[in-house]
C-alpha cells in the first residue's frame, strides 16, 4: 500500500532493508546502459586502477537506492514524477558490499494549482555494510494527495 503526501512529515525517517551487490548487478547495468567503463567491467584493468577491484556504476547505486525505498513502500503507486536529483558520491560500492539507505523527509507540501497533489523533498544516505557511508543526496517527486 503507498503513502501519500499526507503520509509524510518533516523530519520523519526511514532505512531500508539492504541487499548485496554483486558481479551480475554490474554487468546487468553495464548492458541495458552500453556503460561499459572497464573500471566496472575488466577486472584487470580496475585492479590497476585507484580502487584496486571492479566497483559498481554510480547511476546504478542510485537505482538501487530508490529501489531500496520503494522495498518499504513508500512511493509505488502513489509517486507522479521524480522532479530533481542532486547526488553525491563519497567512496565506491564494490562488489559485495551490502548497502541500504536511511532517508528523511525534508518537506512535505500541496501543490498551489493542483489540490491532488504535491512536492515531497528528501535526503537520503547510502550506507555499506561497516556503516560508511558511500554516497548521499537530495531528490524531489510529485506525489498523490489522498
Amino acid at each position: 500500500m503507498p503513502r501519500y503526501l499526507d503520509d509524510f512529515t518533516p523530519g520523519q525517517s526511514f532505512e531500508s532493508p539492504a541487499r548485496t551487490i554483486t558481479e551480475s548487478d554490474i554487468v546487468a547495468y553495464a548492458a541495458l546502459t552500453g556503460d561499459w567503463n572497464p573500471v566496472h567491467t575488466d577486472a584487470e584493468f580496475a585492479r590497476a586502477s585507484a580502487f584496486g577491484e571492479r566497483i559498481a556504476h554510480g547511476p546504478m547505486a542510485i537505482g538501487i537506492a530508490f529501489g531500496l525505498l520503494s522495498r518499504l513502500d513508500l512511493f509505488d503507486g502513489s509517486v507522479l514524477a521524480l522532479r530533481k536529483l542532486d547526488w553525491t558520491f563519497d567512496a565506491p560500492v564494490r562488489i559485495g558490499d551490502t548497502v541500504h539507505v536511511v532517508a528523511q523527509v525534508l518537506e512535505a507540501s500541496p501543490h498551489p494549482a493542483h489540490p491532488d497533489r504535491g512536492r515531497l523533498r528528501m535526503q537520503a544516505s547510502y550506507f555499506n555494510q561497516r556503516a560508511e557511508r558511500v554516497s548521499r543526496g537530495r531528490f524531489t517527486v510529485v506525489i498523490r494527495r489522498r
